[in-house]
């Protein structure tokens, strides 16, 4: 009998499982699996890889499927993929090693340190009233980090002003960054106004780019070269960066889309833009990481600033980044220094709790979640823009039921 590939190396990972599996329910494992192998079977995904770290120890990890639907290329534990804006939490962390460096506070005006930000303007409101007003206030660091400065990607009554200043996301499913330097970003961002007044709501956009940007200026070295120093290297992250190296390329992934109901590929990783990286480096989008390597970095965060015995933050400082920024923001949504936050369920039955969890998600459709409570964290990494959730979303509460008791 011939053993399908997809299966063959799925079972060979499953039965490489350290004895650490066992503080999750071998059927919520089951479970999750199927779930994942079936999207594949029908074709409705690529190919995944799904990691689960609790206790410090890597509790369950397979990948399935392909990284390149042509090629057939196998989806793997070390495959190169496009994290999008999983790179903000990364962004936020380096920002907050300057921070304990005393180089900035939060509550500082952007404008300290960028001058052109003492000029900014404000939209009066309202759909498609492109009255301007001065704000009330200035525009703070923690504005960026929490992103309620009023930038967003370019929607509503601001759209026109990004077209201008040449600050849209373009190239092939929307997924190369403006064609500029970050400084020179950060320049164009102070010439367009906000959509609403600082920290009168959460609006999603380049607050991460921007937070990039600040950190060269508060370090004096390119983002790229502080983000590697204070965070990749300490956290052992050797496969992520802004850019594919040429001797780790055989490892990158294609970006995959949806036509007529099939998948295609909509950036190949022979030829992506990724792999020569690009001058615009994003802290809100820029990073190709791995599983293994965004694993470690969601060890270090559930561990509360600690890595193989190794302090990267201090307890305070990811406390401060764990803590809900929006507490003075109407709505429920939660989000603190970098991440979303809301309370979950693990367990079943009797030993069923509500514990606190810290996510974020990708462009690409990749995702984590972070349970610092139970020192558990979870990694998705998937290939297909536009992002589809919907996945990681269903496998992600299977694992939780399956944890066990201390």
């Amino acid at each position: 009998m011939k053993l399908n590939p997809i299966f063959v190396q799925c079972l060979s990972i499953v039965l490489c499982l350290p004895a650490t599996a066992g503080t999750i329910d071998p059927k919520a494992v089951a479970e999750a699996r199927k779930l994942v192998h079936q999207a594949v079977a029908d074709g409705k995904i690529a190919g995944a890889a799904h990691l689960v770290l609790h206790r410090g120890k890597v509790a369950y990890l397979d990948t399935v499927g392909a990284a390149d639907i042509e090629t057939k290329q196998p989806f793997a534990k070390d495959t190169i993929v496009r994290i999008y804006s999983m790179t903000k939490p990364i962004t936020s962390v380096a920002a907050m090693k300057l921070f304990e460096e005393g180089k900035f506070e939060l509550d500082d005006p952007v404008s300290k340190y960028i001058p052109a930000f003492k000029n900014v303007k404000v939209y009066a409101g309202g759909k498609g009233n492109t009255k301007l007003v001065d704000p009330k206030r200035p525009l703070s660091v923690r504005d960026v980090f929490r992103h309620t400065a009023g930038y967003s990607y370019g929607g509503g009554n601001s759209l026109e002003a990004h077209k201008r200043e040449g600050m849209r996301y373009h190239g092939p499913g929307g997924m190369w960054p403006p064609s500029m330097t970050i400084e020179e970003a950060a320049e164009a961002l102070a010439r367009i106004p906000l959509l609403h007044q600082p920290g009168e709501r959460f609006t999603y956009g380049y607050n991460t780019d921007l937070l990039g940007r600040l950190i060269e200026v508060w370090s004096g070295k390119s983002l790229a070269e502080h983000m590697r120093e204070s965070v990749l290297e300490p956290l052992e992250m050797k496969d992520t960066g802004f850019s594919v190296p040429k001797d780790k390329r055989a490892r990158f992934a294609s970006c995959h889309t949806t036509r007529g109901g099939k998948l295609g590929i909509v950036d190949k990783n022979t030829t992506s833009q990724f792999n020569e990286g690009f001058d615009f480096l994003s802290g809100g989008g820029g990073l190709v990481s791995t599983i293994r390597d965004y694993g470690n970095f969601c060890q270090m965060l559930a561990n509360r600033g600690t890595y193989k015995g190794s302090r990267i933050l201090k307890k305070s400082t990811i406390e401060e980044m764990f803590t809900n920024q929006l507490r003075d923001v109407p709505g429920k949504f939660q989000f603190g220094l970098g991440f979303a936050i809301k309370q979950v369920r693990i367990g079943t039955g009797d030993t069923a709790r509500d514990v606190t969890e810290y996510s974020w998600g990708g462009y690409a459709s990749t995702n984590f979640r972070i349970v610092p409570d139970e020192g558990l964290s979870q990694v998705f990494l998937r290939q297909h823009v536009p992002s589809r959730h919907g996945l990681a979303g269903k496998a992600f509460p299977i694992v939780y039921r399956g944890i066990r008791t201390k």
